[in-house]
């Protein structure tokens, strides 16, 4: 059966180059990197020459050729140049590679979040993070250490598979979630161990996975260990023959908490003083059908509401914008203002990385990709103490959602004119308490269950 993916993939790979050339034409390639997905680019070797000229560079050594002179060990050649490097000991070969694969944003802050913790432990090791899509590019390339670098996973073939992995000779891999690329696993699992984290299969894939049963147990045998994010998970992995899971619960509630620039923050929250701030975060076209004709309302009711809308994706900004047109709505975006204009009926942020800052300011933040995509992460929200609210499908979250429901610590609603009665509800002033209490309650949620984190980082460092 792997023989017949193999050989599809050689069979099929004009079809790749096509779809890649069709991301490119459509903004979601980037084409100073688009060498990546053909295994063209930096290696381990190219990694570790850039690491140690930053390092030679330091500004704390100028002028000081004693200490300057004793960070150094060994000389390193480039071969692209022919120059030489003093190799600074923290800057040699690195004990272990981790390679961590992220498929998108949401998987890439978790990875984020495995990098700052492991490299405590293990300050020598480095990392290599890749992803598939441009967002998740943005995020990693912005977040990373200086231990870690991002790259484009290469396309799902063997010859691009098997470049990408003679450049990195990683020590061990790490996936995320649920992306399975067959290639690519098999082949990494003959250069190190591979490990599956906050595994998850949706109800619609493991129906698939189960007609083609023989198959996925041909990829999923190449973990050395799977970490099932919830006992469900477990159970379907279970059923389909694996032997070698264990369910220590979502990484997602480990996730450090998202990034604010303190200066931006006092300056928004002066601008917005007295508004209450509802954040509509993550958004897809799907969830905005359902926002944008309640926001005339909701702004009618409530003088004081502040609409701010954070799509998942800011490329689709123009077509927001015309949306917003069309419900007679007006609206400005942070790459125009970089403060909202109070007189508009919404604000649109168009920009990657200030999630944090709008959580920030928010009362109330309802997570997107919940009417179809099967919702974001709920957490990021709760960190900021917002009353969380989510559409009907969580299917990518269940857990999370049933536990923050449980706790009382968010809110699911069913449809638009739902939506418009629950905040019309939490927006009256003698409701306080009871918007107070889900306030609360997220906060209090993710702080509990901090200690997944640890039960990860023990079986992971197992395999270093």
């Amino acid at each position: 059966m792997m023989l017949l993916y193999y050989a599809l993939s050689f069979i099929l790979l004009p079809i790749y180059f096509i779809i890649i050339l069709i991301r490119l034409l459509i903004g979601k390639e980037d084409i100073r990197r688009i060498q990546e997905r053909f295994a063209i680019g930096k290696s381990r070797q190219d990694y570790s020459l850039d690491f140690l000229h930053n390092e030679a560079n330091k500004e704390e050594f100028k002028g000081d050729t004693e200490r300057r002179t004793a960070a150094y060990t060994s000389v390193r050649e480039d071969s692209s140049t022919g120059s030489t490097y003093k190799l600074p000991l923290e800057a040699s070969y690195a004990r272990s590679l981790i390679w961590i694969h992220a498929a998108s944003v949401g998987e890439s802050m978790a990875a984020l979040t495995l990098i700052y913790n492991i490299s405590k432990r293990y300050p020598d090791v480095r990392f290599l993070v890749t992803s598939w899509t441009n967002s998740s590019a943005k995020i990693l390339t912005a977040k990373l250490p200086k231990i870690a670098v991002h790259q484009f996973l290469p396309i799902d073939n063997i010859i691009f598979t098997r470049k990408f992995l003679r450049n990195w000779q990683p020590n061990l891999g790490i996936f995320i979630e649920s992306e399975l690329w067959p290639c690519t696993i098999n082949e990494g699992a003959r250069q190190c161990k591979l490990l599956l984290v906050n595994a998850r299969i949706s109800d619609k894939s493991f129906k698939a996975w189960l007609k083609r049963k023989s198959f996925f147990q041909l990829i999923l045998k190449n973990f050395s260990k799977i970490i099932a994010q919830s006992e469900r998970d477990l159970q379907k992995f279970n059923e389909l023959g694996v032997s070698n899971a264990v369910n220590l619960g979502n990484i997602k509630f480990a996730n450090e908490k998202l990034p604010v620039n303190q200066e931006e923050l006092s300056k928004l929250s002066l601008h917005l003083e007295n508004r209450r701030v509802v954040v509509f975060a993550s958004t897809h076209p799907e969830d905005e059908e359902v926002i944008l004709p309640i926001i005339k309302n909701l702004k009618e009711q409530f003088l004081d509401c502040y609409v701010i809308l954070i799509p998942r994706h800011p490329e689709r900004v123009k077509s927001i914008i015309d949306n917003c047109k069309s419900h007679n709505l007006s609206a400005t975006t942070k790459s125009q203002n970089d403060l909202p204009v109070l007189s508009d009926d919404l604000y649109i942020v168009d920009r990657f990385g200030e999630m944090g800052l709008f959580f920030s300011v928010a009362t109330i933040s309802l997570i997107g990709g919940s009417f179809k995509q099967g919702g974001h992460n709920i957490l990021e929200a709760a960190y900021f103490s917002n009353c969380i609210i989510f559409g009907p499908d969580m299917s990518k979250n269940t857990d999370i959602a049933k536990g923050v429901l449980q706790n009382e610590a968010a809110i699911q609603i069913k449809n638009g004119e739902d939506l418009l009665t629950k905040l019309t509800y939490l927006l009256r002033s003698n409701n306080s308490l009871e918007l107070k209490a889900y306030r609360e309650n997220a906060l209090k949620f993710v702080e509990d269950n901090q200690k997944i984190l640890d039960e990860y980082l023990k079986v992971i460092t197992k395999f270093l």
